[in-house]
């Protein structure tokens, strides 16, 4: 799956909780200075991880819809960010 199908899934989480949409927001910030060369994949994918690392921890049931989308994309952005 493409950079772009990730990034839009992190664009269609849609929820109450301040700290989810910020972290889909740094993680578009980030793929986006990473496609740009600002940000080396492997510091890309730590940054990630962390992020990940953080959301989870803190997330709900009620936002395991968001949470899952969120994972995916994550994880799925880390997988190309190994392959560059």
């Amino acid at each position: 799956m493409s950079i772009e199908y990730h990034q839009s899934l992190l664009s269609g989480i849609q929820s109450h909780d301040p700290e989810f949409m910020q972290a889909a927001q740094s993680i578009n910030e980030l793929t986006e200075m990473c496609k740009e060369g600002n940000v080396s994949p492997q510091e890309y994918a730590e940054l990630l991880r962390d992020i990940q690392r953080k959301i989870n921890i803190k997330q709900s049931m009620s936002e395991l819809e968001n949470l899952s989308k969120l994972n995916t994309a994550i994880n799925g952005l880390i997988s190309i960010a190994g392959a560059v």
